[in-house]
């Protein structure tokens, strides 16, 4: 699955940090978060076995892939 926004980006010193709990990019600004979102994510990934990468460019967005085994 893959998700994909248009938006700020996430700071390179930043990335490192991004699946911590609370935690916030320096860029966000103004906007509202509690920068639990994508930790949630990353734990439920894990839970399912699953992977978790992304790539973000500033003023470029982020592309999020998330990648699951297939039960046979």
């Amino acid at each position: 699955m893959t998700v994909k926004d248009n938006g700020i980006g996430i700071p390179e010193k930043d990335q490192k940090h991004l699946f911590e709990p609370f935690f916030r990019a320096h860029n966000t600004g103004n906007i509202q978060g509690t920068g639990l979102g994508l930790n949630i994510v990353a734990r439920y990934t894990d839970l399912m076995r699953g992977s978790i990468d992304f790539k973000s460019e500033l003023n470029n967005g982020t592309k999020f892939t998330l990648r699951f085994p297939v039960k046979n």
